[in-house]
């Protein structure tokens, strides 16, 4: 890396707008000049299935007027860690939106356009109907070869405990029907199945939170430190795992997750064809204590705090713990359509009913413990995968206290490994700098000592 001077140094290759409309691209910067572009913004969701941006240009050459930008364009982007070692990342958006022109002096114009994955704007305007039978990924896997022409890849380590089953897409398009075949997957252990785009190719990936929490960090040798007092300005490793900016959003609200179904909470099906209800509640400190038994958690990750002997009358007549309680219900008719087939809303069994409950739970721990960091975007420019979402990194804050020698007492609660969510990789182009923005969440913490 003798080229690198800085972690958040960024090497952009080229950023052009294509059109049929166009004879030849419109150069908006490239390797030895920013052009017009200031800053490029790239968003990651792992709730999504394809990447969002927006770019913001110093139009001082009426690029804008000439251009007759209207949206349908297509911003292509190259950029590479400046190493020139490694394989340059290459992606494609439409613009969606001209989301501001506004006039910065007699001579030039500030320009931001909101842009969406390539993928995504075909996605929307290929909407169909089909009849599909087979397993939750045998299903993906068609619609994503049929109908967008890209490769799935499945990350997942379990299988979908759902049986084969019929689904009929009605009209919907491509991302819409996997996000709906998605709210009836989950592992044999209740945990949900995600579906994303990443910055590095232009395949799609299909994983499970129970695969990507017992998956070891890509920088689990060398974790993201909060330490502002020992970083080293010349040394690219120090700086390169730095963590600029820590802010907790942890949602300690004991009520709020109870009522989201993080304690106790039941699920109800009613059985059009057959008649038979059935009826199920969850208690997930029971849950959690035996996927711990189990070792379904990471023995080093396997802390979840809340209160499971709390009482909440006043006056202790009624001594229900918080988890006897039923503070979501959630309900649903289901019907038996085919003789040769499950149907969507059926399950092969009555265990299989209760993941529909079991994964809305866990996603509320999920998020109970959130946190966002801004790193220098040098171990993010590569072409890694477990860079993106849906992955793992590892992270160490120390404890607030003034008086903790150098290096501190580790705060166990707010380190560990964590959840990509979301990711936001700022491209400050006329700066020459490049930062990531992460949103992370835990299920579990690591044992917490009173030391």
């Amino acid at each position: 890396m003798s080229d690198i001077v800085s972690a958040e140094q960024l090497k952009i290759i080229s950023i052009r707008m294509e059109s049929e409309r166009f004879s030849e691209p419109l150069i908006f910067s490239n390797a030895s000049d920013s052009g017009i572009v200031i800053e490029f913004n790239i968003y990651e969701n792992l709730t999504l299935g394809y990447l969002t941006g927006d770019i913001i240009l110093q139009d001082d050459q009426d690029i804008y007027t000439q251009a007759d930008i209207n949206g349908t364009e297509r911003i292509v982007l190259e950029f590479v860690v400046p190493d020139q070692t490694t394989k340059s990342i290459i992606k494609t958006f439409v613009v969606e939106e001209i989301t501001d022109s506004i006039k910065s002096n007699d001579y030039s114009s500030i320009v931001s356009l909101s842009l969406v994955e390539d993928i995504k704007f075909y996605n929307d305007l290929n909407k169909f109907s089909k009849a599909y039978t087979g397993t939750g990924e045998q299903i993906i896997k068609n619609i994503v070869k049929d109908k967008l022409g890209r490769e799935l890849i499945i990350e997942s380590k379990k299988e979908a405990a759902q049986a084969s089953f019929r689904y009929i897409v009605p009209y919907q398009d491509p991302l819409t029907a996997i996000k709906t075949i998605l709210t009836k997957m989950s592992t044999a252990n209740g945990y949900p199945f995600f579906f994303y785009s990443s910055i590095v190719d232009d395949n799609f990936y299909l994983t499970d939170l129970e695969t990507i929490i017992n998956t070891q960090s890509f920088n689990h040798m060398k974790p993201f430190v909060y330490d502002q007092e020992n970083v080293n300005k010349n040394d690219i490793e120090s700086q390169a795992t730095n963590i600029t900016h820590f802010e907790s959003g942890l949602a300690e609200n004991t009520l709020d997750l109870a009522l989201a179904g993080g304690m106790g909470s039941q699920y109800e099906s009613i059985n059009a064809t057959t008649g038979i209800n059935f009826i199920y509640h969850q208690d997930m400190n029971r849950y959690f204590s035996k996927l711990i038994e189990a070792e379904l958690l990471p023995k080093d990750q396997n802390f979840i705090a809340f209160d499971s002997k709390f009482i909440s009358d006043p006056k202790k007549i009624d001594q229900s713990k918080i988890t006897d309680f039923n503070s979501k219900i959630h309900t649903r008719v289901v019907t038996n359509p085919y003789d040769d087939a499950n149907g969507f809303d059926q399950e092969y069994n009555e265990v299989n009913e209760t993941f529909k409950l079991t994964k809305r739970s866990i996603i509320a721990h999920l998020l109970k413990n959130k946190y966002n960091i801004n790193v220098p975007g040098i171990l993010f420019s590569m072409n890694n995968i477990e860079t993106c979402v849906g992955h793992q990194i590892s992270m160490i804050i120390y404890k607030n206290d003034i008086s903790h020698v150098v290096g501190g007492r580790i705060d166990e609660k707010r380190s560990g490994r964590f959840v990509i969510l979301a990711k936001r990789h700022c491209l400050d182009v006329a700066g020459g700098k490049h930062n990531v923005s992460l949103d992370l969440c835990k299920l579990a913490s690591r044992s917490i000592s009173n030391e």
